[in-house]
């Protein structure tokens, strides 16, 4: 890989503006503000699907899902995003905002700006302002505007923007956040983690055969992982490739709750780092995906966590040219297969915020 993204990427991301200019020359999805693509797998959420209908389609003005990480927020809002009865009732479209740690929040008003014809907000003087320009857009719009992974409630005062045909819909990870956000305890949506049968079924999906030939320690597994789908999918795809090796559920088990056990004596103190926003368990699933990988794959992926755009989608054009290969093809497919990368349209994959964290953890320190 180049010399020149060997620097930029030295101090462990602190430079994410150059690395995203070098890496992402178009930022996907390719309209301004609109939601990412329709998620390809969701099993086990028609209930949370069926009330935040119901609840946005009624114009609520604001919902907010809580959960933790991995458990399904962005996935439930892009799969509203694209509801055929959602786009009736907010015929004037989505606008979607992906929020980090430390957001651009004037640039994603200037974004939301664009997709509803106007450039005036990149000429506001303040944040107040722009919001205010904003506001006056959407005065008469019927339009569904989404705030995905809010980190601190002032973030998301900004895009509370909307007139009274449009509704709000925000998702937090944090609890804090959304008892600060929500004006009463009802417009908070807790998404649960899965029930032990609709984990059982989304790994079965995934690794079918391992599941039929191991019920009992698949339900443990499951269980191990307590139901939080993006963990689940990363165990069932390693669990697939591994079983054409002789490897079982009981040998995944065992690693998972032995890796557990020590990073918990390492960390009692709650969970540290990537622990910080997952169970142990998950933590160290996530850690034996990528230990399995060559070296190769393993720089490719944690490449693409150093220099992930929020949120966090590549094309193969970008991927080619990052890792300076003539055919990123097979890597692809070994990320997907490994569940690591999820497709997401033609020649357009996308990774979920906890494997950017992990893939960031990857890279190695500066010198």
């Amino acid at each position: 890989m180049n010399d020149q993204i060997h620097q930029q990427a030295g101090n462990h991301g602190v430079q994410v503006g150059t690395a995203r200019d070098v890496f992402i020359g178009t930022p996907t999805p390719s309209r301004p503000g609109s939601a990412p693509p329709l998620p390809s797998l969701i099993i086990g959420r028609e209930d949370a699907l069926r009330d935040l209908k119901t609840r946005l389609a009624s114009v609520q003005i604001l919902t907010i899902i809580q959960g933790w990480p991995g458990v399904g927020k962005t996935t439930i809002a892009a799969a509203l995003a694209h509801d055929p009865d959602l786009d009736a009732a907010f015929p004037d479209g989505v606008l979607w905002a992906s929020l980090s740690p430390t957001p651009s929040l004037f640039n994603e008003l200037a974004t939301w700006g664009r997709a509803l014809g106007t450039e005036d907000l990149l000429r506001a003087r303040t944040l107040e302002e722009a919001s205010a320009q904003l506001a006056a857009l959407l005065r008469n719009k019927r339009m569904l505007l989404i705030v995905d992974d809010v980190w601190e409630p002032e973030h998301a005062m900004p895009f509370k923007v909307g007139g009274r045909g449009c509704a709000m819909l925000v998702t937090t990870r944090l609890n804090s956040v959304a008892n600060d956000l929500a004006p009463t305890p009802n417009d908070i949506y807790r998404l649960p983690i899965l029930t032990d049968d609709k984990a059982l079924e989304l790994l079965q999906t995934l690794a079918p055969t391992v599941v039929a030939q191991y019920p009992n320690p698949s339900l443990e597994l499951v269980r191990e992982l307590e139901g939080l789908p993006l963990a689940l999918q990363v165990a069932g795809h390693m669990l697939n490739i591994e079983a054409s090796f002789g490897f079982e559920v009981t040998d995944l088990l065992a690693e998972l709750r032995e890796g557990a056990r020590l990073l918990e004596a390492k960390a009692p103190a709650d969970r540290v780092d990537l622990a910080n926003e997952t169970i142990p368990t998950v933590t160290v699933l996530l850690q034996k995906s990528t230990e399995r990988l060559n070296e190769q794959m393993r720089e490719c992926f944690a490449y693409l966590g150093v220099f992930a755009p929020k949120p966090a989608t590549f094309d193969l054009e970008d991927m080619q040219a990052v890792w300076e290969v003539e055919d990123p093809k097979p890597i692809v497919r070994e990320l997907v297969a490994r569940g690591l990368l999820e497709p997401i349209g033609s020649d357009l994959f996308q990774m979920h915020a906890l494997l950017v964290m992990h893939a960031k953890s990857l890279f190695p320190p500066e010198e």
